[in-house]
């Protein structure tokens, strides 16, 4: 029987199909090693036993999908890398239709590959050769200086082949530091495939060239099929194969502190749902985790963020090309909901983030922002290139990295971004890791209802950036108020006919993961959250740029006091300070969808970096304050320790969420006290609209 989020799912595919709008989705979900201190699983890309863990990833995957292919490709390489990472592919027929009968990889064998003659490299050549002959492809042999046994080929017999060339003895795209543009065949761009045989790891190894198009690859791919079918193994490795929407191409590569899924986009929030589903199950069959448990019972992320993308069919279907003025309205609805920012985030976000907002860089670039939006909008069909040029330099964090950006653009209509820069795509990346399939589900439907929604006629004029202020940081870094502008988003969903179900809306809602503690405090409950904190880089951001890893400091901790009454009596509300040290400050007094609560966030320094700001700035954990009412004579200490309440070695990491509250829970202690004692104002600058910094007092 079909769930109710199976239905919810259901519900959502079904409206964007009678609006006409197809939106194909994609993500970039992340795993790690929860249980692991190696620095692979924590801050490097590489090393340990991270390649391991993605093999045995792929090939669980690979079972899954009889007739895939296995392709090991290069991943990324950033500056000072002295070659691009190792990935891991997994190549298949979208309809489900067996796309490869060939020799199978060594990773999908239930047993080892039994050392292939010295001499197969040759017979494999050989062979290969034949078969292109007998299907009238100009062919040329020859031994590779590196001693691989290489071929090239042409399509047609009368095309002859360049036997001089240079390029025909280039080293293997593996293990080679890659130009500036990347990874360019420029053989194949002239019509000439070079491929390179060598015995590796036991086993005959296959290094492609780069084809046009898919076409092309199933070609050559069913002559390798047909000409080597006797071989017990094969590795196929060299260049991506190319993609369409036949067919799906899922990549398993590096990054720091996990392996990261490239996940082939889907046409449906169903189809993305139970890729998702596959992924996360062998993930946990691989001993990798969604998700992270802080010995304190904090729940963190993976370590490498969820992102998601969207685009269409095709590059020219993609709704941000078929509709010009949805990005300019997705860049001012996002300016103006906080939540998608911030509420879905990993842990550091804000201007040094991976993925800072358009207007948390620096302020001439805000305002530049507004002139391009407006430029564009007085088009009346801003043609691709256009929309990209004038968009594209404000998607950029302060150092003018495009990639790292809260929407990035850099694959929309990219003429610097060879391959790959003409996608029509628009990847979010203010988002982590989600823990489940069902919540990546609940994301996935919220952008896509949300693109739907700014795709409509009446949605696509008359936006504009709101200029939050400070306002962005204070408010907006309690969940109390990001809560309450979700809910905003939501009903503007609903009220444009694409709301989302109930069990999505409760995915979307739930946010018990950031609880630390509840407690009556005489007519009030007192609930403490962990709110979001903005934290700096620690030295110049643009010297940071070629680090896998940049260094920031994260010893600033905000939480968030809310106070909701416990009788249904609204005046339970007044009368409430909080008291740090020698001084005092009221709690204000908001509205949400539960009632009235009086809200207030307090930053405090809850350990000493051993790099970091502010040396001078003493350990403020654990956090000792008093909730006082003074017209009521009731006064509550609260101690909130960053650790053990007894400062006592925890048992291991906690086994799971349930055990990771429960030592969230202990961290917070609150007590009756007698008297109330008498205090003053807080310094200047120590308090805000909504929060307390006791840094400051």
């Amino acid at each position: 029987m079909p769930t109710e989020l199976d239905k919810a799912i259901a519900n959502h595919d079904a409206r964007l199909i009678a609006a006409g709008l197809d939106i194909w989705i994609g993500g970039e979900p992340t795993f790690t090693d929860r249980e692991s201190f190696e620095p692979a699983w924590n801050h490097a890309a590489l090393g340990a036993n991270k390649e391991a863990r993605a093999r045995q990833m792929l090939a669980l995957r690979a079972k899954r999908h009889p007739g895939a292919l296995i392709v090991r490709t290069i991943g990324r390489q950033y500056p000072g890398e002295d070659s691009p990472r190792w990935s891991y592919g997994l190549y298949r027929d979208r309809s489900g239709q067996p796309l490869w009968n060939g020799p199978r990889d060594p990773l999908s064998l239930p047993a080892p590959v039994v050392e292939c003659a010295s001499d197969a490299h040759l017979r494999a050549r050989d062979a290969l050769v034949g078969q292109l002959a007998r299907g009238g492809y100009a062919v040329c042999t020859f031994m590779g200086t590196d001693q691989t046994a290489r071929l090239v080929f042409a399509a047609g017999r009368d095309k002859p082949i360049p036997e001089q060339d240079s390029r025909l003895h280039r080293a293997s795209l593996h293990g080679r530091k890659l130009s500036e543009g990347g990874a360019i065949d420029d053989l194949a761009t002239d019509g000439f495939y070079l491929c390179a045989f060598s015995v590796n790891e036991s086993c005959l190894r296959l290094e492609m060239p780069s084809f046009p198009d898919v076409a092309t690859f199933r070609a050559f791919i069913g002559i390798v099929e047909t000409a080597l079918s006797d071989l017990p193994a094969l590795v196929l490795a060299g260049f991506a194969p190319p993609v369409d929407a036949g067919v799906t191409f899922d990549t398993y590569t590096p990054d720091p502190a996990v392996v990261e899924v490239n996940m082939a986009p889907a046409p449906s929030l169903r189809s993305f749902t139970d890729c998702n589903a596959e992924l996360y199950q062998d993930a946990h069959g691989a001993q990798l985790s969604s998700q992270r448990l802080l010995y304190n019972g904090v729940v963190a992320d993976s370590g490498g963020g969820g992102h998601i993308t969207l685009g269409g069919r095709t590059p020219a279907d993609s709704p941000f090309l078929q509709y010009p003025h949805l990005l300019p309205g997705l860049i001012c609805y996002f300016n103006a909901h906080p939540s998608l920012s911030y509420l879905f985030a990993v842990d550091a976000v804000g201007s040094s983030s991976q993925s800072p907002r358009g207007d948390e860089g620096v302020r001439e670039s805000f305002e530049e922002l507004q002139v391009a939006l407006q430029a564009v909008e007085a088009m009346n069909k801003p043609s691709p290139e256009v929309l990209w040029h004038s968009l594209a330099p404000f998607m950029a964090d302060r150092t003018g990295n495009t990639h790292r950006s809260e929407i990035n653009v850099e694959k929309l209509w990219n003429p610097w971004l060879p391959g790959r820069g003409r996608l029509g795509v628009v990847e979010f990346r203010a988002f982590r890791m989600a823990r489940t399939p069902a919540e990546a589900a609940a994301l996935g439907a919220l952008l896509r209802s949300i693109v739907a929604m700014l795709a409509q006629p009446q949605a696509q004029r008359g936006w504009r950036l709101k200029d939050w202020g400070s306002e962005l940081h204070d408010r907006f870094a309690l969940p109390f108020f990001l809560l309450e502008d979700l809910r905003t988003v939501l009903a503007d969903l609903a009220a444009s006919s694409f709301e989302l179900a109930e069990a999505l809306q409760q995915l979307l809602l739930d946010h018990s993961h950031r609880e630390i503690g509840i407690h009556a405090c005489g007519p009030v409950k007192l609930i403490v959250r962990r709110a979001i904190e903005f934290w700096p880089l620690v030295g110049d951001a643009a010297s940071q740029e070629s680090h896998g890893a940049r260094l920031i400091d994260g010893s600033t901790q905000r939480i968030e006091l809310v106070l909701r009454h416990g009788t249904g009596d609204a005046s339970d509300l007044d009368g409430w300070e909080l008291q740090y040290g020698n001084f005092s400050t009221s709690l204000p007094v908001s509205d949400d969808a539960q009632g009235s609560a009086a809200i207030l966030g307090v930053r405090y320094r809850a350990f000493l970096p051993r790099i970091g700001l502010h040396p001078t700035i003493r350990v403020q954990s654990p956090l000792r304050f008093v909730l006082v009412n003074r017209t009521r004579r009731q006064a509550f200490a609260i101690v909130l320790h960053e650790w053990q309440p007894e400062a006592l070695p925890y048992d291991g990491l906690p086994a799971d969420e349930h055990a990771a509250s429960a030592r969230r829970r202990e961290r917070l202690a609150v007590s009756t006290l007698a008297e109330i004692p008498n205090t003053a104002s807080p310094p200047t600058g120590a308090r805000s609209p909504w929060c307390l910094d006791v840094r400051r007092c």
